[in-house]
């Protein structure tokens, strides 16, 4: 089975709006567990000169400690929700069709991912593995009537650890200190937000890992209503020549990724061939379109978005424990995105965890 994606037909249309409002944070500690704090905060403390520094990014890599396997963040901002269900249910009157009030709960990178489809392309001379990360897999699972979506790639794309490197040369976790880069790096520790948006007429609820904010104070209450984001990020240092400009991936990958979110600046560390970052400039979030080699709009982006999140709302009926519906989408098909019904327990696909479903019924059996 499957649906197009034809923007030919949305030419005229203006693309859907998205507004957000901060919800609530968790925190990811060294083992991997999850805390409903702001423990994992961190605080951007610029150099005294940001176009001379020397920040080796390879330092100490061997002693790296990486994410278990098993790690899933999903679980996490599913953990976050069971501790705020009365923030997040509809009231007893409008529950009819729908439990919770928003229509779609996910990660940010599943979002992310369709805004950046449009400018998927294959090259002849790219590598199979290449090609493969340009294809994708969303599965999703309903559930009293709220759509629950987890991506799948066949080579899971996740930050690499030179970028992580550079956030401790660039965070600290009081803005009364200095960053500490002589530290072991730990990727288990996370600090997330949780956001409820609108995005057209769909409602969504999701979770994205945030490196720092901008904040001479620290926050000792809650970081709602406050606008204090920022997202750290690396490239070669021949984007800042004369001629250089962003790769189109990365045009599109970074600006998704913050305009899911609201940030509106991005520190970016200029690196060497050695991978030594030699100077820091900061970008802004509406300005890097302006920034691709490639000449590119962010209209088809969001279109593709909600297209997408169209159809899947269409096709979507069935709840979790009657089947697990797998969208994939390959570069090479454009407009065509082909899904089918697997097993609910398909254990490849399945993600909506027992543990979950038990606690929502049991508050629903406790308090309604």
């Amino acid at each position: 089975m499957e649906f197009k994606i034809d923007f030919e037909c949305f030419r005229d249309y203006l693309p859907p709006i998205l507004t957000i409002i901060l919800m609530g944070y968790f925190s990811v500690d060294d083992d991997a567990q999850y805390h409903a704090d702001l423990s994992q905060l961190k605080y951007y403390i610029p150099p005294p000169i940001l176009d001379n520094v020397c920040y080796d990014l390879t330092k100490n890599s061997e002693f790296t400690r990486y994410k278990p396997n098993e790690c899933e963040r999903l679980n996490f901002i599913l953990q976050w929700i069971t501790e705020n269900f009365s923030r997040l249910e509809k009231p007893l009157s409008k529950q009819k069709e729908r439990w919770l009030d928003v229509d779609f709960i996910c990660r940010r990178g599943v979002l992310q991912t369709l805004l950046c489809s449009p400018y998927k392309r294959y090259k002849e001379n790219m590598k199979e593995e290449e090609k493969d990360r340009k294809k994708w897999i969303i599965c999703a699972s309903k559930y009293r009537g709220t759509i629950y979506l987890r991506k799948f790639y066949t080579d899971e794309l996740e930050k690499i650890t030179t970028g992580y490197k550079f956030e401790q040369y660039m965070l600290a976790d009081d803005p009364s200190h200095e960053p500490d880069p002589s530290a072991s790096l730990n990727i288990c520790e996370e600090f997330h937000c949780v956001f409820k948006a609108k995005f057209g007429d769909h409602s969504l609820l999701y979770g994205a890992e945030i490196d720092g904010i901008l904040s001479q104070e620290p926050i000792k209450d809650t970081l709602i209503d406050k606008k204090l984001l920022v997202e750290l990020k690396t490239c070669p240092m021949y984007y800042d020549s004369e001629y250089g400009k962003f790769d189109l991936d990365r045009t599109i990958g970074w600006w998704s990724q913050s305009y899911l979110v609201g940030i509106d600046k991005i520190i970016c560390g200029l690196k060497d061939k050695s991978n030594t970052v030699r100077m820091i400039k900061e970008y802004s979030t509406n300005s890097l379109v302006s920034q691709s080699k490639i000449p590119c709009n962010v209209k088809p982006c969001k279109m593709f978005c909600k297209i997408f999140l169209d159809n899947v709302k269409r096709i979507v009926t069935k709840d979790y424990n009657e089947c697990i519906y797998k969208f994939h989408w390959n570069p090479r098909t454009k407009s065509i995105v082909n899904y089918t019904e697997e097993a609910p327990d398909n254990e490849k696909y399945v993600f909506l965890k027992e543990w979950f479903i038990e606690k929502v019924e049991k508050y629903k059996n406790t308090y309604q």
